[in-house]
């Protein structure tokens, strides 16, 4: 791979900023996929499918090599981080069932000023007085789209803000792992331990697929997990979480795009004014890190 970033005269920044885009984008596929299902069957169900249909795909594709990956220098920890990207993934599929497109990913991006706030604590990394005011800036958004001085306070707008708690856990884990595992052992690791604490959600909400189409989509999405968590296990390697973090906002975009013209969905001004405070803040904590 170094021989053909140098043949393309590819830095290896560059070659990771290119990979963490096509994570999200990747990534943005599957959860339109998950928003499309959820309409027709239970999330917890979609949960435990997409991690099957991921760990069935890696079978296939590692082979006879299955119990060489299968080899872990931190059981644990992997263990660990796929419980977190579970969690991650039940909180996320609820929440866009439940919630508008654009509304869902908005609060889910609270994910990168959550991730500097975990680097802080859990990484030992300086704070400085500009990171706090930044880290209430992204929170006051996400409570701005949250609304809470409705008369009903809608509390599916909890999901995505667990989802992004969840998975900032999940990227410390990741940078922890790619100092000890190669990434197809991180990978595998993560459908495993999906599709084992999965299991009980299948047992209670198991519903048959209505026809050959939705069973092809729920199939599918293993395929785009997988392509997503390489090029994301593997942009890592190239580039810091904290750099990788905010790139979650190309999502917004897409979401916006995807409820606009899939399902009619107009944001509201709450929507708006809280993702430009989180944009701003993740954007400004990730220059603050560069410096």
């Amino acid at each position: 791979m170094k021989k053909t970033l140098k043949l393309l005269k590819i830095s290896n920044s560059t070659y990771g900023f290119i990979l963490i885009i096509l994570t999200y984008l990747i990534w943005s596929i599957m959860e339109l996929i998950a928003k499309d299902l959820g309409q027709r069957y239970d999330s917890f169900f979609i949960v435990f499918v997409r991690y099957v249909s991921q760990l069935v795909f890696l079978i296939i594709i590692f082979n006879k090599n299955f119990i060489n990956i299968s080899k872990t220098n931190m059981p644990k920890l992997q263990i660990g981080r796929g419980a977190l990207l579970m969690m991650t993934t039940c909180f996320m599929f609820a929440g866009l069932a439940s919630l508008p497109f654009a509304e869902h990913i908005a609060v889910y991006m609270i994910g990168p000023v959550l991730t500097t706030l975990l680097a802080i604590i859990f990484l030992k990394e300086k704070v400085s007085i500009k990171q706090i005011i930044l880290i209430v800036l992204g929170l006051l958004g996400a409570l701005i789209i949250a609304n809470p001085t409705e008369k009903i306070f809608n509390y599916f707008i909890l999901l995505p803000f667990m989802a992004a708690l969840c998975f900032s856990f999940f990227i410390i884990s990741t940078k922890f792992l790619n100092t000890s595992d190669n990434t197809s052992t991180t990978l595998l690791y993560t459908a495993i331990s999906g599709t084992i604490l999965s299991i009980p959600l299948a047992f209670f909400f198991w519903e048959t697929p209505l026809n050959i189409f939705d069973a092809l989509l729920m199939l599918s999405m293993g395929i785009f997990v997988t392509a997503g968590h390489f090029c994301f296990i593997k942009a890592l390697n190239y580039i810091n979480a904290s750099i990788a973090a905010p790139f979650v906002n190309l999502t917004l975009i897409l979401a916006a795009l995807w409820g606009y013209f899939l399902y009619n969905e107009i944001p509201s001004n709450n929507t708006y004014l809280g993702s430009v405070l989180i944009v701003i803040a993740g954007i400004m904590l990730t220059r603050l890190k560069k410096k």
